[in-house]
């Protein structure tokens, strides 16, 4: 995995350090984006001459991406400035009222932006702003293309472009791009192989190199089994978690003992081989305990294992414990929607067991938690549980007062 990401960031750290072509477009297609943006933050981490602007929002249309666009700047330019005034510092020009005019054509705000930028730079003597337009999403490849086309126009040898350089995403199967840029001068491509195939290829490579460093072996093995468990290759990704637990109890690495644990019981679960699943995910748990450098989230991630698989075998008493334990670590996590979450099932449980009090005192805990974090979909799920209760035993009062509640929530974003 990290030859493959060590090849991107060559050919892209290689355009930016050119000086014939204005601008690089990367052919790959919206999950692999996310590859091409680690990349490219890399080379901005290592760089000393050149400033980088890496605008990774959705493209739904033309004028909406350029508004996104010139906001997120405008927001990292702001708390720029600021942290030069502050410091004494002379600081960066402000922004052009005319960036923030959405009536004018997006490209026109687009291209200016990237000047502006260019005014930002220390000196023009040895410096570039790099403009990364590499949106995580394409709604409209047709539109994206004629936006991008023609932002790349420029007439040659005085072009509006120079001391920058513009990386774009373009699909990878979609043929708009290269339709629409045509025979723009100084525009290279770039079409790296970044399937899945290709990056599962190349994290057992490196799993099975023996002249690369153990520890940046056992990574690449971790993840290319997990990356088997998601395509559905149970028997192999056991296999490499069975290699990865050999090595990590021998050492008495606790902490990747425990997440090796459970990600076996994960797989036995999805085999249908609960009670295998329930005793990986307990030795796990007890994995994570005895790691000095307290796993929270790890230890969270097993415990919500343990409860669900006890929650589906109506083991409802070991359920219980395993949610109010879940609940715990969640707000040690700072982890909202987990908790509520789990207080949900907490409720749930202890309903099914006759806890009837209990039920409801959890509910009610978990609605008014929801009520202080301005959580309105977790609140009316609480609440609507409630009702359903007070209504189930003619409790007219406590249903009314409920259903008074819901109404006065907002409509629910799930259903928009």
């Amino acid at each position: 995995m990290q030859r493959l990401l060590d090849s991107l960031t060559d050919r892209l750290r290689a355009f930016v350090r050119q000086r014939d072509d204005v601008a690089l477009v990367v052919r790959c297609r919206d999950g692999e984006t996310v590859l091409v943006v680690k990349a490219l933050e890399g080379i901005e981490d290592a760089s000393a001459s050149e400033m980088f602007w890496i605008a990774t929002e959705e493209f739904r249309d033309a004028a909406s991406y350029v508004s996104d666009v010139v906001n997120a700047f405008a927001v990292k330019h702001g708390a720029v400035r600021l942290a030069m005034q502050r410091d004494g510092m002379a600081p960066w020009p402000p922004l052009p009222d005319a960036l923030l005019d959405e009536t004018r054509p997006p490209v026109e705000r687009l291209r200016d932006l990237l000047i502006f930028s260019r005014a930002l730079l220390p000196s023009l003597d040895g410096f570039v702003a790099v403009w990364c337009l590499t949106p995580l999403a394409l709604s409209d490849a047709g539109a994206y293309a004629a936006l991008v086309a023609e932002l790349l126009r420029h007439d040659f040898p005085l072009p509006w472009c120079h001391h920058l350089r513009i990386v774009v995403r373009g699909d990878a199967f979609d043929a708009a791009l290269p339709n629409a840029v045509g025979p723009t001068p100084r525009v290279a491509w770039y079409a790296p192989d970044l399937s899945q195939a290709a990056v599962q290829r190349a994290m057992d490579e490196e799993a099975a190199d023996p002249s690369l460093p153990l520890a940046r072996r056992l990574q690449n093995l971790f993840v290319s089994a997990h990356v088997d468990y998601a395509h559905g290759r149970f028997d192999t990704a056991l296999e490499k978690h069975g290699v990865l637990l050999k090595f990590y109890a021998a050492t008495q690495d606790a902490t990747m003992s425990a997440l090796v644990l459970n990600a076996i019981g994960e797989t036995q679960a999805r085999l249908g081989n609960a009670e295998h699943a329930g005793a990986c995910f307990e030795l796990a748990f007890g994995a994570a305990t005895q790691s000095a450098a307290s796993p929270v989230p790890v230890m969270l991630n097993v415990v919500l294992n343990l409860a669900n698989l006890r929650l589906t075998q109506q083991r409802w008493a070991e359920a219980e414990a395993y949610y109010d334990s879940a609940q715990r670590l969640a707000t040690a996590q700072r982890d909202a929607n987990t908790k509520l979450a789990a207080i949900e099932s907490l409720g749930h449980c202890q309903y099914a067991q006759g806890k009837t009090a209990d039920a409801l005192t959890s509910w009610h805990a978990g609605a008014a938690v929801a009520r202080e974090l301005e959580m309105p979909d977790a609140r009316r799920r609480f609440l609507e549980r409630l009702a359903w209760h007070y209504r189930s035993v003619a409790d007219h009062a406590r249903h009314g007062h409920v259903q008074h509640e819901l109404a006065l929530l907002p409509p629910s974003t799930a259903a928009a």
